[in-house]
C-alpha cells in the first residue's frame, strides 16, 4: 500500500519522498520522512531515523508467483532515489507482487561476480623497443588473459555460470589515432598488424628551442602516452544459453619516445 500524506501549502516547496522498506510514499514541506500517525502541518510528526536502506528495484520471475519485485543495493535496476523514477517505481512496486526471500536476478547476480573479478590490464610491449623511429612501423605484443569463469546454483536452486573474457583490444597511440583490433593480432613485430606510423619524433623542450632540428619535434610531447586496453565481456548462463551482460575495460599506459634517422650528404 501507499500511502501519500496531504500537507498544507507553506512557504518552501512541498516535496515527496518514496520509503522502499515500507512502500509508502511520505510527504512534507521540507521533504523529511514522517510518521505514519502524525499530523499534518509544518513541524508536526516525529522525524524518523534517515536509514538509506534499499536503492534499487528489480524484477524477476519466481516458479512460484512468477514476476515479482525486489530491493538490492546492486547497480543497475530502477534507482528509487532518483525522484524521476518516482512514477515507476510505485507502479511496479503495485503491480507486482514482492519476491520471496532467496529470489534472485541471475543478471544481477552475475553483473555482481562480473564486476568483482580482477580483470587484468594489458602489459604490453613495443617494438622497436627503446624509441621509435618516424616512418617506420612501431607494433605492439600484449598476452591475451585467460578466460574467467564461475559456477555457482542460486538460491531458487537454479545453476548460474558466470565467464569473462577479451573479445576486443583498443590503442590510442598518443598521437590523435586510435585503433580497435582483434586481441590474437598483437603479436608484435614483424607479423602482427597492431602497429602505426609516427610522423613525428619526440624531443625535450629543450632541444624543441635550442636545437637547429628542434623544429621537426613534436610542438609539446617528450614521448607519445600511448593507452593499450583489453574490451572484457561478461556473459553469464541459467541454462539456456549465454546471455551478453556487458564490457568492462582494463588499460595500461606506455610512455613511448620516437625519433628520427635522416640521412645526409657527406664529402
Amino acid at each position: 500500500m501507499v500511502l501519500l500524506m496531504a500537507m498544507p501549502a507553506t512557504g518552501s516547496s512541498e516535496e515527496c519522498r518514496l520509503d522502499p522498506l515500507e512502500s509508502k510514499l511520505y510527504c512534507s514541506p521540507t521533504g523529511e520522512r514522517i510518521d505514519e500517525g502524525s499530523g499534518p502541518g509544518p513541524g508536526t510528526g516525529t522525524p524518523v531515523d534517515d536509514d538509506p536502506g534499499l536503492r534499487y528495484v528489480y524484477t524477476a520471475t519466481d516458479p512460484g508467483i512468477g514476476a515479482c519485485y525486489y530491493w538490492s543495493n546492486v547497480v543497475g535496476g530502477l534507482d528509487a532515489w532518483d525522484p524521476a523514477n518516482d512514477a515507476a517505481v510505485i507502479a511496479v512496486t503495485l503491480s507486482l507482487p514482492e519476491c520471496p526471500p532467496g529470489v534472485v536476478d541471475p543478471e544481477v547476480r552475475a553483473w555482481s561476480v562480473f564486476r568483482s573479478w580482477d580483470l587484468q590490464p594489458p602489459n604490453p610491449s613495443v617494438s622497436p623497443p627503446d624509441q621509435g623511429v618516424t616512418g617506420l612501423p612501431s607494433h605492439i605484443e600484449a598476452t591475451v588473459p585467460v578466460p574467467l569463469v564461475h559456477d555457482e546454483v542460486l538460491l531458487d536452486g537454479r545453476p548460474l555460470q558466470v565467464r569473462a573474457s577479451v573479445k576486443n583490444l583498443t590503442v590510442a597511440w598518443g598521437d590523435g589515432t586510435a585503433a580497435a583490433h582483434d586481441p590474437s593480432e598483437a603479436t608484435g613485430y614483424p607479423d602482427g598488424s597492431v602497429n602505426h606510423v609516427y610522423e613525428l619524433k619526440t624531443c625535450t623542450a629543450t632541444y624543441r628551442d635550442e636545437h637547429p632540428s628542434g623544429g621537426l619535434c613534436h610542438p609539446t610531447l617528450e614521448a607519445y602516452l600511448i593507452d593499450v586496453s583489453w574490451v572484457w565481456v561478461g556473459e553469464f548462463n541459467v541454462g539456456a544459453g549465454w546471455v551478453p551482460l556487458g564490457t568492462l575495460t582494463r588499460t595500461a599506459q606506455t610512455p613511448y619516445e620516437v625519433d628520427e634517422v635522416r640521412g645526409i650528404t657527406v664529402p
